[in-house]
């Protein structure tokens, strides 16, 4: 947390609500050596922002979620911060990925931003789905491995080779614990998630949203 100490909150406002940032949290890049990455966070409407200098581009980021059907109804999935998972992992939430994106989304910021985009949410909701068993799944292997989400950015080819002696030692180090905590922790994730779906508290959430009038 010596990060975020160093600067208390982030010199531009939530994008979703114009809220001040805060200093939240300090994750660590998995690609880059495990980095400290800060992430600040609106106590409003709760959106996590991952700091840099500059603001984040809100805009851009939501397009890139956004699916439009040809009436004019658009659906948005993303990993929700508000779920059971996010406040499992905190900063090592699998569903996080500071090193990747900006925004870190709950469904007040979500309908928000959607807001700000002329677009009005119509429903939301977090129903049960592979993608929101996996993150649960990487969360929990991610208390027992030295980078997060590895298995899932090794297999997207995202962590490049080891190089030094330590790094060969980290990464097949990496290998052995999520091999011998894969099955115990699939059988943890499985029912906390199906539980976090019936208190709409799942991984991902889902919404629906159309034109405002």
């Amino acid at each position: 947390m010596a990060a975020v100490d160093e600067q208390k909150d982030a010199h531009y406002p939530c994008p979703a609500c114009g809220q001040t940032l805060y200093g939240w949290t300090a994750a660590h890049d998995p690609l880059d050596r495990g980095k400290k990455i800060v992430l600040d966070r609106c106590e409003n409407c709760g959106l996590a922002v991952t700091r840099r200098p500059e603001p984040p581009d809100a805009e851009a980021e939501i397009h890139q979620l956004i699916s439009a059907d040809d009436d004019g109804t658009v659906e948005i999935v993303a990993p929700n911060r508000r779920s059971f998972q996010g406040g499992l992992g905190g900063a090592q939430w699998a569903g996080l990925e500071p090193e990747l994106r900006r925004l870190h989304l709950t469904p007040d910021s979500l309908g928000l931003l959607l807001r700000k985009q002329g677009l009005e949410v119509t429903d939301v909701g977090t129903p049960f789905r592979n993608r929101a068993f996996r993150l649960m799944w990487q969360t929990v292997v991610n208390a027992f491995t030295y980078r997060d989400n590895f298995v899932r950015n090794r297999r997207a080819g995202l962590i490049p080779d080891p190089e030094t002696g330590r790094d060969r030692f980290l990464y097949g180090l990496d290998w052995v614990v999520s091999i011998l905590v894969a099955i115990p922790a699939a059988m943890f994730a499985l029912p906390l998630e199906l539980l976090a779906t019936a208190f709409a508290r799942g991984g991902v959430m889902t919404a629906m949203a159309k034109p405002a009038t």
